[in-house]
């Protein structure tokens, strides 16, 4: 599990812009070391990749609180669940999930980002309630079993970080699920056709949804516009 060294400043009693100033710091240490850093990417001129309305941080994606809306999240906020984030990036969903659940877990391989969760943990008063990993979901050994998985574009990532089977992927979250949990799968961002650039991610959210299908009761499955150009894949699906 990630930790905040004795050394390092406690967010607990910062001013927003306090809270602000911790992220960007861990942010820039972490687009220096990690290659595959997604402020390194094109698209993202060295903006961050997370928004959170409740903090007032903003990045290239909707908030949390605007993708929780969109996706129908809230039917999993359950205050006796507890929770796995796979891929959890800076924590967001994790701290906000955490305000309505038992307990709020993050899998994140960089460690950067993990403080980050931890920082925000902090400054909403969750910290008590949250737990971050810093290592790849492959590597993670489950606490516990979990009422509900989120795996947020964290199956065949841009980043390359996760390059494992569905079969291994989607199985290992079937084994860290109670009887009757649920997981909600988001796909990366994909192109329909061969020649585009992003044809790859898609040929992989098949190959999820058919493992998902294998594995799992599917209780929801549709796509929706990701930008101009692209797509994603959603499945709600339930252990049986």
């Amino acid at each position: 599990m990630s930790k905040t060294s004795l050394s390092q400043p406690s967010s607990a009693s910062l001013s927003q812009e306090g809270l602000h100033a911790l992220i960007h710091r861990e942010l820039e240490t972490e687009q220096k070391t990690n290659p595959m850093s997604y402020m390194k990417f094109a698209n993202a001129k060295g903006r961050p990749y997370q928004s959170y309305e409740r903090i007032g941080f903003e990045g290239l994606r909707w908030s949390v609180e605007k993708r929780i809306r969109e996706y129908g999240l809230e039917r999993y906020f359950q205050p006796e669940s507890v929770v796995l984030d796979i891929g959890s990036n800076y924590g967001f969903f994790v701290t906000e999930f955490a305000l309505h659940v038992k307990a709020a877990h993050g899998v994140e391989p960089v460690p950067e980002l993990c403080r980050i969760g931890e920082y925000t943990a902090d400054y909403l008063g969750v910290r008590d309630k949250v737990r971050f990993f810093a290592q790849k979901f492959e590597d993670f050994q489950a606490p516990c079993l979990y009422d509900t998985v989120f795996t947020l574009a964290s199956f065949f990532t841009s980043d390359k970080n996760q390059r494992s089977s569905a079969e291994l992927f989607f199985g290992k979250i079937r084994d860290i699920l109670k009887p009757g949990g649920q997981l909600f799968y988001e796909s990366t961002s994909f192109q329909y056709r061969p020649e585009q650039e992003d044809y790859q991610h898609y040929v992989h959210a098949l190959e999820a949804a058919r493992v998902l299908e294998e594995l799992f009761t599917v209780d929801d499955r549709y796509e929706a516009p990701s930008g101009p150009e692209n797509h994603r894949l959603f499945m709600r699906c339930r252990k049986v």
